[in-house]
């Protein structure tokens, strides 16, 4: 069994060593090569502190990248695109559904489309949690299908009655006051 040699961590020195070569225009793999840096961690570094080669083209400031950019809201999405109007109430419905009908299949399909969307709009975090909850309704969607619905018959019959004597109630009626 071989062991993983330790390297011992770069000083301050070193890294600005680093960083003044890397700056001057040589490459992370012969960098890493020269200090024992790993190059992830080197490249790492470069980016967190904006470190530039000198034939590198100065970024512009004026579009950061997607994961610089704070997330927009459903709200900011509509005002900018009206025509996301649509697919809102599509996905508002199908939320609906879920809540007062679920259905396995439907939920692994809602979860997949949530986590295309996430992955889409860099956002791998949410993107691995919807793929989780598909992965797991795949599972368990056999079991929870002949586990029933989760309002029973006599739910619907108590709603349906409620709703019936609401229609039958003068609106003028004083509420009771128990």
């Amino acid at each position: 069994m071989t062991h993983a040699t330790h390297t011992p961590r770069p000083t301050a020195e070193t890294w600005a060593l680093i960083r003044d070569d890397y700056r001057s225009g040589i490459t992370a793999p012969v960098l890493a090569e020269r200090y024992g840096v790993p190059e992830r961690t080197l490249r790492r570094r470069a980016a967190l502190e904006g470190w530039r080669r000198a034939d590198a083209p100065t970024p512009s400031l004026a579009t950061p990248p997607a994961w610089l950019r704070p997330p927009v809201s459903r709200e900011e999405a509509l005002a900018r695109d009206p025509d996301l109007a649509e697919v809102d109430a599509a996905e508002g419905g199908d939320r609906i559904g879920l809540l007062f009908d679920p259905d396995p299949r439907h939920l692994r399909l809602f979860a997949f489309r949530q986590a295309s969307e996430a992955a889409a709009m860099d956002r791998p975090v949410q993107a691995v949690s919807w793929m989780r909850l598909a992965q797991i309704v795949d599972r368990c969607g056999d079991r929870i299908e002949a586990d029933g619905r989760p309002l029973r018959e006599v739910d619907h019959l108590r709603a349906a009655y409620l709703r019936r004597l609401g229609e039958l109630l003068p609106e003028d009626m004083p509420a009771d006051d128990a």
